[in-house]
């Protein structure tokens, strides 16, 4: 890769004098492209950015730092690709988004793309080519009063840290399906910060968005996993902004919740992998509500579920979409607004959706499972974890798939991570004297990272290794990622820290 960061930084430099300027320059007539009869020869990989991708025109490029990002652009190098080429980073099929007048290929670092040196490998129908490339893959920790973001980079010996980047005001963190960006939502429901992912060296903010005021303050902020759709959730409306250009999207006019919705509070939301609908869970009558997003400038009630309609105080902590889209998972239990009724125990619902109007309507928990272990519900972590090959083992049914959360772990008061699997019973994964957050899962299934909250403000990544294999050395220790510091808010006024891993 020193040899693709050298030739890209001649190439920019002498971008007036015809070097980049013509080679860079995306084909938008395929016939310009000439036939082979050889194998294709790689002689260079540029990371590019995550810019987008234009049908004409010059690509966009940033200064190469010799590290590919999920999601950034690779501009690949050589000869005698054909007219049809295929490629391969790490084994993920990538498409390839444009052609270049030296014959190059411009394709983007797919999702689940494992990190570490890679192969990158162009087909055609004679024969292959391929180079190595270094793939990187953050994981983001958002510790709201603190004013940072914290990264780590991924690897298969277990996180790293990487830096910060500052984020004023921030509360709510999303990473974009593709995860070229990240996305900071403020408190008060004014503004979203982009995070340029790619950006050479380490990440950054690059815009903001500003957001119609009227909704009320933001109260969740989700990403569909399969669709260029991100929501910001306030307490009276939702807007839906388009992600299809991640760096630089697109929002909506806000769409009103219905007048009982408002009226009964949301607390927690997400957003269903294919940006179809939005579940949200409610202050008033502990119940979840499914909200059809399809129609233009509505949210039309699509299901209701009364969850705990016999507790008069709020106990429902989160709501989060299963990889699939098939089932919603509702966690409940001690919240700071049921403290005045004594105790409630945490239990964890997983409701099975499915595509007809009358099961929609009617929504039913296929599965309960009380924690006895576990008080005070953080928030849930789901995954994106791969789908079983087909005939390749036995598909448990989705309400029986491993979930994970945050809590306080009884007895005793340290905080921990649990596990909940195909039996009625929990197990904790991560354990910690610190508070912890909303854990994540990365997207082969190999590793559960958690964020730990100090009391002096700083922050750590905690890793457990989830898929069987032994951790390497040193894997399960703290890494920190940001550091004890004033803040905007006192560390134990701050609310828990999230975690969000690339795809």
């Amino acid at each position: 890769m020193k040899a693709a960061a050298t030739l890209v930084a001649v190439c920019l430099a002498a971008l007036g004098a015809g070097c980049a300027g013509p080679a860079s320059t995306i084909v938008d007539d395929p016939f310009d492209i000439s036939e082979t009869t050889g194998a294709p020869e790689i002689s260079a990989i540029v990371d590019a950015g995550g810019g987008d991708v234009t049908l004409a025109g010059p690509l966009a490029m940033e200064p190469s730092d010799g590290v590919a990002v999920i999601g950034e652009t690779l501009w690949v190098r050589g000869r005698s690709f054909g007219r049809q080429p295929t490629v391969q980073v790490g084994g993920r099929p990538a498409a390839v988004l444009g052609r270049t007048r030296d014959g190059g290929l411009v394709v983007r670092v797919p999702a689940g793309t494992p990190s570490g040196a890679q192969a990158v490998v162009v087909s055609n129908e004679v024969g292959k080519s391929e180079r190595p490339v270094n793939v990187r893959r953050y994981a983001a920790v958002l510790a709201p009063g603190s004013g940072q973001i914290g990264w780590s980079e991924l690897g298969a010996d277990g996180p790293v840290a990487t830096g910060t980047t500052p984020v004023p005001g921030g509360r709510w963190l999303a990473l974009s399906s593709d995860g070229r960006a990240g996305y900071v939502a403020e408190a008060t429901g004014g503004s979203i910060d982009v995070v340029d992912l790619p950006a050479p060296g380490a990440p950054k903010v690059i815009y903001r968005l500003a957001l119609r005021p009227g909704g009320g303050p933001v109260v969740a902020l989700a990403a569909a996993a399969r669709a260029p759709l991100l929501a910001v959730v306030r307490a009276n409306d939702v807007v839906l902004v388009d992600t299809s250009s991640p760096l630089h999207p697109a929002r909506s006019e806000p769409r009103a919740f219905p007048q009982a919705v408002r009226d009964a509070k949301v607390v927690a939301a997400d957003i269903s992998p294919d940006g179809k609908l939005l579940a949200v869970a409610t202050e008033a009558g502990n119940q979840v509500v499914m909200l059809d997003l399809g129609p233009a400038g509505h949210t039309p009630v699509a299901g209701m579920l009364a969850v705990a309609p016999e507790i008069r105080e709020s106990v429902l902590a989160d709501v989060a979409f299963a990889p699939g889209g098939d089932t919603l998972w509702v966690l409940s239990g001690d919240t700071p607004r049921s403290a005045a009724v004594g105790p409630e125990p945490t239990e964890l619902r997983a409701v099975r959706l499915r595509s007809d109007a009358q099961s929609m309507a009617n929504l039913t928990a296929a599965r309960v499972v009380e924690i006895a272990e576990a008080a005070a519900p953080v928030g849930l972590g789901v995954g994106r974890a791969l789908p079983l090959a087909s005939g390749a083992a036995i598909r448990l049914p989705p309400e029986r798939n491993t979930v994970f959360f945050a809590a306080t772990a009884h007895p005793g008061s340290s905080s921990g991570i649990f596990r909940v699997g195909a039996e009625d019973a929990a197990t904790v994964t991560i354990a910690s004297p610190s508070r912890l957050g909303r854990p994540d899962i990365s997207p082969e299934g190999r590793w559960l990272l958690a964020p730990a909250a100090a009391p002096d403000g700083s922050v750590h990544v905690l890793a457990a290794a989830i898929d069987g294999r032994p951790a390497p050395p040193g894997a399960a220790r703290p890494v920190a990622v940001i550091g004890a510091a004033a803040g905007e808010l006192p560390p134990a006024a701050r609310p828990a820290p999230e975690l969000r891993i690339q795809p």
